[in-house]
């Protein structure tokens, strides 16, 4: 009772004296823990969702799938152009993908999925490029095909991400940094296809050259004097005694043929020295070569002679139908896209902005 007695009655006497203060700060208090209340699960609920969310992977329609919507019609068809020049002239198959976020899975995953699912590329040199772009994670990805892993390793396409992608892709200019990137792609699939085309014609030409070095050596310049008499003699007297009906070309090309298996059957023989194959193709084709050239420049000639002289006369309306059917059978939009059954093991380079 003394101890309760010694109290202090500040506290009970301000809750009694000042109820409604009192009541305000209480419901003050609580108003702010609520708030921080439903701040910190409104933020940890998106992150759930977030690590949680697996998004699809979209239809493969086109070559440029852009989901985010980011890219005006005019940058999608001029695109959708230049992969297709990829596809033509370079024989790789390349598709752009644009989606916000990529969900639960790293731009990594996802594009491996993207890869599998679309099976970009052939089936068997699996050639396939993908260019993944996630706008809202500020991700994206160059994935290739197993079959350009050697060409296209990871440093150069880090390289491509870096230079061409991420500086106009901070400025939100999208197109700018795809279109750049597939222009160095092209870049690099053309230097590997000149280097490898290179290597083969350089082997096919030496293992030829080995085949055929003794061989080459043993031919004098009076025997090739002889071939070349021989073959002038039997293309000037072989239309005019022997092959006497049937049209000019085919005369010619009859009279090529003979000579050059009468060299051969001569060389057999003994009367000819033994020559390589390519000197007996030299001197069937040679003859075929000129008589089509003649043929080509003379049917120039002619051609350019009578639009000349009488273009005018059917020049008028005629000369607008070439157009409008230009116009109509080029459509921008006709973008049918499908994968050729290509494969990846993963193989490319990420990057972020």
């Amino acid at each position: 009772m003394f101890m309760i007695s010694n109290l202090p009655m500040d506290g009970l006497n301000t809750s009694t004296k000042h109820p409604q203060r009192y009541s305000r700060s209480i419901i003050k208090h609580i108003l702010i823990l609520f708030m921080l209340f439903f701040s910190i699960s409104s933020v940890s609920a998106k992150e759930v969702r977030q690590e949680t969310t697996l998004v699809e992977v979209p239809a493969l329609t086109q070559s440029v799938t852009d989901v985010s919507n980011i890219l005006t019609k005019n940058e999608h068809q001029r695109l959708t152009r230049k992969l297709k020049k990829l596809q033509s002239e370079h024989k790789v198959q390349m598709a752009v993908l644009i989606l916000p976020t990529t969900g639960s899975d790293s731009v990594e995953t996802f594009a491996s999925r993207v890869f599998t699912e679309w099976k970009l590329g052939s089936k068997q040199r699996n050639d396939g490029i993908l260019f993944l772009v996630a706008s809202d994670d500020h991700k994206m990805r160059i994935a290739v095909g197993s079959g350009l892993k050697k060409q296209l390793t990871e440093t150069k396409l880090a390289n491509i991400l870096r230079k061409d992608a991420r500086l106009a892709f901070k400025e939100d200019d999208y197109y700018e940094g795809i279109s750049n990137s597939i222009e160095s792609l092209e870049s690099l699939v053309k230097q590997s296809w000149q280097e490898q085309a290179s290597q083969e014609t350089s082997k096919i030409t030496q293992a030829f050259e080995d085949d055929n070095s003794d061989t080459s050596d043993n031919i004098s310049d009076k025997d090739f004097s002889n071939l070349l008499i021989f073959w002038l003699i039997g293309l000037i007297s072989l239309p005019l005694l022997v092959f006497r009906t049937g049209g000019r070309f085919k005369r010619f090309l009859k009279s090529a043929s003979t000579v050059a298996v009468c060299t051969f059957v001569l060389s057999l023989v003994g009367i000819f020295p033994a020559i390589p194959l390519g000197y007996y193709l030299m001197i069937f084709f040679l003859p075929v070569i000129l008589i089509l050239v003649v043929l080509f420049f003379g049917a120039s000639l002619l051609g350019s002679l009578f639009s000349s002289l009488f273009g005018g006369l059917f020049g008028g309306s005629g000369s607008e139908s070439p157009a409008i059917a230009t116009e109509r059978t080029e459509n921008p939009n006709d973008d049918s896209f499908s994968g050729g059954g290509g494969k990846s093991d993963n193989d490319g380079a990420s990057g972020d902005w």
